[in-house]
């Protein structure tokens, strides 16, 4: 019997080790779901972080996009209105030639018409005074 008894302490002792073995084993099965949980998670997150400053970059893009074709715009109105501005300096300039040659011609047409008048009346004044009598028969 004291055989027996030792076969059943080592029995029993062996069966401690493999129970012992068998919760070390679950205990790392749990650790492993864990690990596997929090990977996921992990996981996750990274996926959320990284949409995150793709969108980030998008809007980023976007905003830069749409400030260009501000610039762009603000640009072409910045060189049409100066293209109005010199038209209209150009185009104040040019009624001024105007007024100016249309002030010269009636100056000078008012002198030419004077100076016929005069030269007219110079003329009338130098030929002989004809006075003609006619007489019917």
């Amino acid at each position: 019997m004291f055989w027996g008894m030792k076969d059943t302490r080592e029995i029993l002792a062996e069966l401690k080790v493999k129970r012992d073995s068998l919760m070390e084993q679950v205990g790392l099965a749990e650790e492993v779901v864990r690990l596997k949980r929090e990977i996921a998670a992990l996981q996750i997150d990274r996926s959320k972080i990284t949409e995150d400053h793709a969108r980030e970059d998008r809007e980023l893009r976007h905003m830069i996009g749409l400030e260009r074709k501000r610039q762009e715009v603000e640009v072409q109105q910045a060189k049409r209105d100066s293209v109005l501005t010199v038209r209209e300096e150009n185009l104040a300039a040019d009624k001024q030639r105007f007024e100016e040659q249309m002030k010269f011609h009636q100056d000078r047409f008012q002198a030419e018409v004077g100076y016929l008048k005069e030269l007219m009346g110079q003329i009338l004044n130098r030929l002989p005074n004809v006075e003609v009598n006619v007489e019917r028969t």
